[in-house]
């Protein structure tokens, strides 16, 4: 029961902190008031419509994007922070030192500047689940499900031992990236495959602070945030799709959130029976915690989500810097987003700034990309020889 207790409070910690960082970028000020843009559009009014704002429609549940914006967004600012005491064998207690207090102010700012725009929209949230308790209530508890199977499921694979054993190394030599996972041997030399993803050493650094054991911090907590946050892309995108469901007779809105619902339930029994290793459902529902399930759920269908924004002009606030932030902070989760999100963005926003016509989107498409290209780049002139990272001063 107490550990029970302490895994609830950390996934509420981590979305606390996801919604602070992630305010900051969906943040808009407007019409003399301020706003936390909103993620799914008000079904009584068509998109486009003179009496919707600037920013999008201010919508049933405005918290959502601002929560999986924020992620990606947290893991960016920590990978700006780790990798130089990484790289310049500091320990893992000066980037604590360095983190915390940042943390601290981020929060607490956020907090200040956000506070009012927070209340009006878990009012908002409060008043849609009251006129949808049922379909609500049902997608509670489909995620609730889903969170008990991938805390509670064992997983014995090679790649999930790795992930709690750097965390544990980690924070039993205070170093990042430093020993060996498996035998404890200290490496002279960075392994640049994992050198930029890290994800890994974010979770040490809590578990260092915090005193969780590594195994319950991985393989609970951080498997049931990855599954709520994948869980909320399904709802933003369903929501997405069925816009213009019975948009224009308010008798029969239920039936936008019953399909809704009936998407996830379809997306649950996918992932639960697609299971194979060419499926990224393998990874959600068996190795939630490691950086390739972020990568290959969240992060993917994070950028599908935004283009459906962009393709139909909803999204007007840092569409592009939120479209950044989720590849960039991928790509410090993984290094597998170094390769499937150009190839995504190829694919969905190429085709668009042709349709739309607007070139200097061809910019901003390659600003997304960069990152990622540039880690892959770094990588091959590793393998190739041409440098080395070591770790220890030379």
């Amino acid at each position: 029961m107490k550990s029970a207790v302490l895994i609830a409070v950390s996934v509420i910690c981590n979305f606390i902190l996801y919604l602070s960082f992630g305010s900051f970028i969906t943040r808009r000020i407007g019409d003399n008031k301020e706003t936390i843009l909103s993620d799914r559009p008000d079904a009584s009014k068509p998109a486009g419509s003179p009496d919707t704002k600037a920013g999008g429609n201010e919508e049933s549940c405005p918290l959502l994007l601002s929560v999986t914006v924020g992620f990606f967004f947290y893991y960016f600012l920590f990978f700006i922070a780790c990798i130089g005491p990484m790289k310049y064998y500091r320990p893992l207690s000066m980037l604590t030192g360095i983190w915390v207090p940042f943390v601290i102010a981020v929060v607490a700012v956020s907090f200040v500047i956000n506070g009012k725009a927070w209340l009006k929209a878990f009012k908002g949230a409060a008043d849609h689940i009251k006129s949808h308790p049922i379909t609500c209530l049902l997608i509670m508890i489909l995620i609730g499900v889903q969170a008990f199977l991938v805390s509670a499921t064992y997983n014995f694979t090679l790649d999930a031992a790795y992930y709690v054993a750097n965390v544990a190394t980690s924070v039993e030599t205070n170093m990042m990236n430093v020993y060996d996972p498996f035998t404890g041997a200290w490496q002279d030399h960075y392994e640049m495959r994992y050198f930029f993803a890290t994800y890994q050493i974010q979770d040490a650094l809590v578990c260092q602070i915090t005193h969780i054991p590594a195994l319950i911090w991985t393989k609970s907590v951080m498997a049931i945030t990855v599954i709520i946050l994948t869980n909320t892309v399904y709802y933003m995108i369903a929501g997405r799709l069925f816009t213009y469901v019975n948009e224009e007779d308010d008798s029969k809105k239920t039936d936008k959130e019953a399909a809704v619902f009936i998407m996830m339930v379809f997306m649950f029994i996918i992932n639960l029976t697609f299971i194979t290793i060419y499926t990224s459902s393998l990874f959600l529902m068996t190795r939630t915690y490691e950086g390739k399930a972020i990568v290959g759920n969240l992060a993917v269908l994070m950028i599908f989500y935004l283009f459906l924004k962009m393709n139909d002009d909803t999204l007007k606030v840092r569409p592009w810097l939120m479209t950044f932030l989720v590849c960039f902070g991928a790509a410090s989760i993984s290094s597998s987003a170094n390769m499937l999100l150009p190839v995504e963005l190829t694919v969905l926003f190429i085709p668009m700034i042709f349709r739309k016509k607007k070139w200097g989107m061809i910019f901003k498409y390659a600003a997304c990309v960069i990152p990622g290209l540039v880690f892959s780049l770094i990588y091959v002139l590793y393998v190739k020889g041409y440098f080395v990272f070591y770790t220890f001063p030379k």
